[in-house]
C-alpha cells in the first residue's frame, strides 16, 4: 500500500486525494436530503384545552411523540387538560419530533397561608395572586386604617398564617372602614 503511495509523483497523489474529497463531499451533500428528510414538513394540530389522553392519541397518531414537560394548576381548567405545548400549534416540523406538553395538575397542591393582616387590600390581593388564591367575600369593620386587612378567613374561621391550604381557595377579608 505504502509502495503504491509513494511510487508515484507528487501531483498524482495531490490530484488523487482533491478528486477523492470531492467525490466523498458530493455523496454527503446528495445523502443529506435523503438523511434529514429534507421537505417532509408536517404542521403541528393544536391540543391546548384537550383531556392528555386525547393530545396524546392525536399527536401519536400523525407521527409525533409526546412527553409530558410540566404539571401545573389553574383552577379553571379541567383536571388533567393541556395548558400548553411546545412547539407551539400550527408549527412547521418534521416527523418523530418530540412535542412536550404542560398539563393542569389533577389535585391542587398545598401551600402555606401567608400573611395579610396590617397590608392594604390592593396589597393583599397582590399577594394572594402570587400564591395562587382567590379574594373571597370582602366585609368592613370599624378601624382608623381603611382598606387594610383586620382578619383572613377561610371557610368561615379566622386562618393563621402559615397553615396548608389548598392552591385556589378562596379567602374572605375583613377590611378597615376608615
Amino acid at each position: 500500500m505504502l509502495k503504491f503511495i509513494t511510487g508515484k509523483p507528487l501531483w498524482v497523489n495531490i490530484l488523487f486525494s482533491i478528486i477523492l474529497v470531492t467525490v466523498l463531499l458530493f455523496l454527503f451533500l446528495v445523502s443529506l436530503n435523503f438523511i434529514t428528510n429534507h421537505g417532509s414538513t408536517f404542521s403541528i394540530p393544536s391540543v391546548t384545552g384537550k383531556s392528555f389522553a386525547d393530545a396524546k392519541k392525536i399527536l401519536e397518531s400523525q407521527g409525533f411523540e409526546v412527553e409530558i414537560q410540566d404539571s401545573i394548576y389553574n383552577d379553571t381548567a379541567k383536571a388533567l387538560s393541556v395548558i400548553r405545548q411546545f412547539p407551539e400549534a400550527d408549527e412547521v416540523v418534521k416527523r418523530n419530533r418530540t412535542v412536550y406538553l404542560t398539563i393542569n395538575r389533577s389535585v391542587p397542591p398545598l401551600i402555606e397561608m401567608p400573611v395579610l393582616e396590617g397590608l392594604s387590600f390592593r396589597s393583599a390581593e397582590i399577594v394572594m395572586k402570587q400564591y395562587g388564591l382567590r379574594v373571597g367575600d370582602t366585609s368592613y369593620r370599624s378601624d382608623m386604617a381603611k382598606n387594610s386587612v383586620l382578619e383572613q378567613i377561610y371557610k368561615g374561621d379566622r386562618i393563621k398564617p402559615g397553615v396548608k391550604i389548598k392552591m385556589g381557595s378562596a379567602i374572605d377579608l375583613v377590611l378597615g372602614s376608615g
